[in-house]
């Protein structure tokens, strides 16, 4: 009784988001004290013992052999201030020189500028909004790309591939999702995908290159002739960079703001320091550094804003997960879904997983896939041996597909702004996300985070 109700809740859940009928945030708690409440009620349990399921999910638990099993609090905590803090350097323009110097080195170049657009957005996305990256991208290089007859189909892939792998640093979202269902810090997982960022953003700079070379062939661009941009227009470009959130820019505190992302980025991912309580300090001393008392309570509340949305779908995963995992539903589940599984795939369960899950990241909303089918699939693969970590790399393979999918709603804005329809945006996508998703196999097999 108890792996049906786990089925419903999750079916419930999954239901209510791809249908659009409930908020995901709403949609997680609401299934969660009625299915939670349900169960109590069928086990003898009281609605107090709901209320501590809700409780350990949100804050932590210790079981019988004296574990502690953390909830999502900590990563809420910290997705809320790295978002905050990133924002804040966005807006003090701590990125801006590296932007500004890049595009006036491209000048009429057209592998140039295909090279400069990669590391002008993955200096941009940063901050972990797609939706700002592609307006201040696009705005900076859709006019270029005109002028110099270039594809903008390169222009959209050298902004979707990159962004990316932005978003799949702890403060995008996947990381701390995968975390808040298995129990890890975000750091640990954080640490095992750099090798396969690294390598899919060499990638990413081979493709511009190659792109590039095309493109100097297509346009029959000779690097002797005179450029064929003019100093107006490069400035012109450089000035998008410089005019957004102008009245924000604090040009005369670039080293310090630098040097204190530096120290907290080190000590985050060095391990003196947990990514909750290194971004929350951080965060803090960018308000004190940067702005008058005035200034800091706007700031808060302006950059808040889009924080508080991530944030507050992490806290009601604890509401969700207390009552899958307290109740028994996801032994349940796992048990009946790990006897009609073939033997033969027992051993190979990670790869199993990776592909599977990857279809599901396409098909699903990001919230519908960690919250909705990886709890599912967790417990099945302990049960095969992964670990929770492996479990997370296995969950993670996805994204290097994830910004084909239809439910992205900012990539139409990123289709309009580069004048593509859908059906010529995945025809694109495809072609260069497929090579950079076995890079993800490949590399995580051989760094040894993915069992096969």
């Amino acid at each position: 009784m108890i792996a049906i109700y786990g089925y419903l809740m999750i079916a419930s859940f999954l239901y209510l988001v791809i249908r659009k009928h409930m908020s995901v945030f709403a949609g997680m708690i609401l299934v969660s004290v009625v299915f939670g409440l349900a169960a109590a009620l069928t086990m003898g349990n009281s609605i107090d013992d709901l209320f501590n399921w809700f409780r350990s999910g949100l804050f932590y638990s210790v079981n019988d052999a004296g574990k502690v099993s953390l909830g999502t609090i900590n990563p809420a905590i910290m997705i809320l201030f790295a978002v905050m803090y990133f924002t804040l350097m966005m807006n003090v323009g701590l990125f801006d020189p590296l932007c500004t110097f890049l595009i006036r080195k491209a000048k009429g170049d057209p592998l140039k500028i295909l090279m400069v657009t990669v590391l002008t957005t993955t200096v941009v996305t940063l901050d972990g909004d797609g939706t700002t990256t592609i307006l201040i991208i696009t705005s900076a290089f859709v006019p270029l790309y005109k002028r110099m007859n270039m594809k903008l189909s390169n222009l959209a892939m050298m902004i979707i591939l990159p962004t990316g792998l932005g978003n799949c640093l702890p403060w995008g979202g996947p990381l701390v999702r995968a975390a808040s269902v298995l129990d890890v810090e975000v750091n640990v997982l954080f640490v095992q995908i750099l090798p396969i960022l690294a390598v899919s953003l060499i990638y990413v700079f081979a493709l511009a290159y190659w792109m590039g070379l095309k493109e100097r062939k297509r346009l029959g661009y000779d690097a002797k002739a005179v450029n064929t941009i003019d100093h107006a227009q490069i400035e012109e470009m450089v000035n998008v960079i410089l005019d957004n959130d102008k009245e924000l820019k604090r040009p005369r505190l670039f080293l310090i703001n630098l040097a204190l992302t530096v120290v907290t980025l080190l000590a985050i991912l060095l391990g003196y320091i947990s990514g909750a309580l290194g971004f929350t300090l951080a965060t803090a001393a960018a308000l004190a550094i940067n702005y008058s008392a005035a200034d800091q309570r706007e700031r808060i509340t302006a950059t808040g804003g889009e924080a508080i949305a991530v944030t507050s779908i992490i806290l009601a995963a604890g509401f969700f997960l207390g009552v899958l995992s307290n109740s028994g539903m996801n032994t349940a589940i796992a048990d009946s879904l790990a006897s009609i599984i073939p033997e033969s795939f027992g051993g190979h369960m990670g790869l199993v997983f990776a592909f599977v899950g990857a279809i599901a990241c396409y098909a699903l909303p990001i919230d519908a896939y960690y919250f909705g089918i990886l709890p599912v699939f967790a417990p099945i693969a302990q049960q095969y041996g992964l670990t929770p970590t492996e479990i997370g790399m296995a969950s993670f393979m996805g994204q290097a597909i994830r910004y084909g999918s239809p439910t992205v709603a900012w990539l139409y804005l990123l289709m309009d702004r580069t004048e593509m329809s859908f059906a010529e945006y995945q025809k694109q996508f495809f072609k260069y996300s497929l090579p950079m998703f076995a890079i993800f196999i490949i590399v995580a097999v051989v760094t040894g985070v993915l069992p096969v």
